[in-house]
């Protein structure tokens, strides 16, 4: 991950990866996060782009604040990474499915390889490892129905770790409010 950016270069939205912590609450091995935090992070989450410059006007702060706190958050691991949102249709894969996998067995080495395999996979937009019915739950996009079920045939029916799959088509994902409490 890079340092947050100068005035005027867009500034950067927290990722998913290390949990967001409410308010008040102290992130690991750090301080509480604080309002100006919280304001900043906020604003970050809405709108990536914005300029050091405008996220200081919008948080009500010096940009010199703007940009310390800004990196202060990048470093104590509360900002843990960047992400650009994309079309999933205009690059070709408007398919979206979830699949929830079960394993046959639940072998440490046969978890650390599925583990580390799936979410290589092309298409693969997220691997979440559950507990329940099912062991894992991936979330992933293809061109047509066609090439989702050579995506599962080829990549999931033929392993051998994997008892059973089924296939959930997405026909819309509807955001929520984003990680951080009201």
């Amino acid at each position: 991950m890079g340092t947050p950016p100068d005035r005027g270069e867009p500034v950067t939205t927290p990722t998913a990866g290390r949990p967001q912590h409410a308010a008040g609450h102290h992130p690991p091995g750090g301080e509480p996060l604080d309002d100006v935090d919280r304001r900043i992070l906020a604003a970050l989450v809405e709108d990536a782009r914005i300029t050091n410059k405008q996220l200081a006007e919008l948080v009500g702060i010096a940009p010199s604040t703007a940009l310390m706190r800004t990196r202060a958050l990048s470093d104590r691991g509360i900002i843990t990474g960047f992400e650009a949102k994309v079309d999933l249709a205009a690059v070709g894969r408007s398919v979206q499915a979830l699949i929830s996998v079960r394993l046959r067995a639940h072998d440490r080495d046969q978890i650390d390889a599925f583990t580390a395999r799936v979410p290589q996979l092309p298409g693969v937009l997220a691997t979440f490892h559950t507990s329940g019915a099912v062991d894992y739950l991936l979330h992933i996009a293809v061109g047509s129905t066609e090439e989702l079920r050579d995506w599962v045939l080829d990549n999931l029916a033929t392993d051998p770790v994997v008892g059973h799959t089924e296939t959930t088509l997405v026909f819309e994902r509807i955001p929520g409010p984003g990680p951080l409490p009201a």
